[in-house]
């Protein structure tokens, strides 16, 4: 069986990405409780919800709670700017401090970092010797690392991705593939299925329209749709995924407006009843 993510933008109610507070105003217990009810076995925690965490009810109350709900898979999120100079290295080392505390803390399954959203330049043999230092700190946390492969930053492909980490010469880091940016920027499942199945770290799945609204960024945050209600080939991104020999957990990543306006329970549900049937067959025809 594998275990679902309920992603933290799934489950998280008002909140979106770089919308300032971003720790979600519902109770832990009360996400974690449904979530472990409607099926999911893992669930997504953004930096300010881990401190909210950390500061309120601590993390050992925070895991007590994951783990009696079935609440087994989790991924904490999203180191930024971990290869940057000046400044903005200062505060990506003061946020990688609080995320691998609190991974270790909770067991968790990984950390979710991404490339470079300033800048498309990339030089890959400098990505790799700090991906190659940040792995080695998680590695000592017990936490994996996955880079999320995105359009608007400059780890936008699987290939230039996929390059990183093998120059990085990591066992202990790989690829975070979600369909939304495999989609979006039109990489081949060919490139999926090439990739080493030790190198996907996780994956999530979701759904859009055809055409972007508006820009790539205002669809990403408030134009995503539940799976099969759109246009994406999630049947062949899954089998592309599996061709690989992938056996790790799966996310079901909603981020819009829809998804925020619903009550916990309906929305978590939802995800789970348009996610699970795709899952379920792409493993059936993996194993079989």
């Amino acid at each position: 069986m594998t275990n679902i993510i309920a992603s933290y933008w799934t489950i998280a109610g008002d909140r979106f990405p770089g919308c300032g507070a971003e720790a979600s105003s519902r109770s832990f217990k009360e996400r974690y409780e449904m979530a472990g009810k409607l099926g999911y076995a893992g669930a997504g925690l953004v930096l300010d919800d881990l401190v909210a965490a950390r500061d309120t009810i601590g993390y050992a109350e925070l895991s007590r709670i994951l783990k009696g709900n079935g609440i087994v898979d989790l991924e904490v999120e999203i180191l930024t700017d971990w290869f940057a100079t000046g400044e903005r290295r200062v505060e990506s080392d003061r946020q990688r401090a609080i995320l691998l505390e609190a991974g270790e803390a909770l067991g968790a399954h990984h950390l979710k970092v991404s490339g470079d959203f300033q800048s498309k330049e990339l030089n890959i043999e400098q990505m790799a010797e700090s991906f190659a230092g940040l792995c080695a700190d998680a590695e000592k946390r017990g936490l994996p690392v996955g880079i999320e492969v995105m359009p608007f930053t400059n780890l936008a492909t699987v290939k230039e991705s996929r390059a990183v980490v093998e120059a990085a010469g990591v066992k202990k880091g790989g690829l975070l593939l979600d369909i939304w940016h495999m989609e979006r920027n039109n990489i081949p499942h060919a490139d999926i299925a090439a990739l080493p199945g030790e190198m996907i770290v996780s994956i999530e799945i979701n759904d859009a329209a055809a055409e972007v609204e508006r820009d790539i960024w205002f669809d990403t945050l408030n134009r995503r749709i539940l799976p099969g209600q759109g246009s994406f080939d999630i049947d062949g991104f899954l089998a592309a995924i599996y061709k690989t020999g992938f056996n790790g957990p799966v996310g079901i990543e909603i981020i819009s407006e829809a998804q925020r306006q619903k009550a916990l329970e309906k929305g978590l549900r939802d995800a789970m009843d348009a996610g699970r049937p795709y899952i379920e067959r792409a493993v059936k025809k993996a194993i079989a």
